[in-house]
């Protein structure tokens, strides 16, 4: 059903792709309590920002005793600043998913959830095709729904976006 969602997301922005100039592609890598990935797929010059784009992330947790993972499905815009349009920001908002599994003793536990996602980055437009951002995901869930010892989920990214 998320990938549903997904899809229907994409095709709309890239329908939206008659009023736009460029697609905007922006791969990432997610630091912090959780490793992981993300990309960002859009479209520039529309609904009134310099991209409107989907994202997906995946961020990982492995130890001896707990295998969690979060999978963000977020829409996000880019505003760039000033008359060279060199600096700018991005805001992203969407839903995130998470599982997790538990092995103590030999006894496995899993628990699933339903959060909220949000992200905020920093772009530095280093060439007219080539940004590179800086930013940080929150993903929130009820902590009694998951081994996350807080209610707050927090990783840092970093990536850079391609217009073209």
């Amino acid at each position: 059903m998320k990938k549903t969602h997904l899809v229907l997301a994409i095709a709309t922005l890239f329908s939206a792709n008659t009023f736009a100039n460029n697609i905007h592609i922006s791969p990432e890598i997610k630091i912090g309590p959780y490793g992981g990935f993300g990309i960002q797929a859009g479209v520039t010059d529309a609904l009134g920002f310099d991209a409107a784009y989907v994202s997906y992330g995946r961020t990982v947790y492995s130890s001896s005793m707990y295998d969690e993972t979060i999978d963000s499905y977020r829409f996000g815009v880019q505003q760039m600043f000033g008359s060279a349009k060199i600096h700018g920001v991005q805001f992203e908002v969407g839903v995130a998913n998470y599982d997790g599994k538990k092995t103590k003793s030999g006894d496995t536990t899993k628990e699933s959830t339903l959060g909220s996602s949000l992200g905020a980055a920093y772009v530095f437009q280093a060439t007219e095709q080539i940004g590179l951002r800086a930013g940080v995901d929150l993903n929130y869930f009820p902590m009694s729904d998951t081994y996350i010892p807080y209610d707050l989920s927090t990783n840092f990214n970093i990536g850079m976006t391609f217009t073209f």
